[in-house]
């Protein structure tokens, strides 16, 4: 691998991004960036995990485009090259770098935490942002909870969006 190549992004056929990786991989000397992200799914009776392209349709890869383009874009699963004006676009290396920063696996991990009855939160959005409380009831269909927090001298329920609130992370939860 020329250690100066830069780097490009490839648009892959749809739901093929998998496919296409694993055939440019076959290729040679080739190095792929394939972000992705896992989080939880909501379902209609349960939740799951799932492991999805942080860019669906996306791929980075970094050849020599004299020795490697036809062979690039001739590769199963690959739609086309990423162009601008007719000439294949350079990925910036800033965004490279950044991108690498999620490791070997390319996986960012941004799964629902579980809060559960007793947890310490932080009141991140609306009128009571930066406020703290302990989550007292969760009525998880409406994505909503409802956190016991000390307002003008008294403790108050308070029911929120749990899109509103985060834990608040203790030595025990580090």
């Amino acid at each position: 691998m020329t250690p100066d190549a830069p780097w490009f992004c490839i648009r892959a056929k749809p739901r093929q991004e998998a496919v296409a990786v694993r055939n440019l991989r076959a290729i040679g000397e080739i190095e792929i960036l394939f972000p992705r992200v896992r989080r939880t799914r909501r379902g209609h009776e349960k939740n799951r995990e799932v492991v999805e392209p942080l860019f669906p349709g996306y791929i980075f890869v970094k050849f020599n485009p004299e020795e490697y383009h036809g062979s690039v874009r001739s590769t199963r699963g690959v739609l086309h090259l990423v162009t601008q004006g007719g000439q294949a676009v350079d990925v910036p290396l800033k965004v490279i770098t950044e991108l690498q920063t999620l490791g070997l696996d390319g996986v960012l991990s941004m799964l629902d935490a579980e809060l559960k009855v007793g947890t310490k939160v932080r009141i991140i959005r609306g009128i009571f942002s930066g406020s703290e409380g302990e989550v007292i009831k969760l009525a998880t269909p409406q994505k909503r909870i409802a956190i016991l927090m000390s307002l003008l001298g008294a403790e108050q329920s308070v029911d929120l969006a749990v899109d509103d609130i985060q834990e608040i992370q203790t030595e025990d939860h580090l």
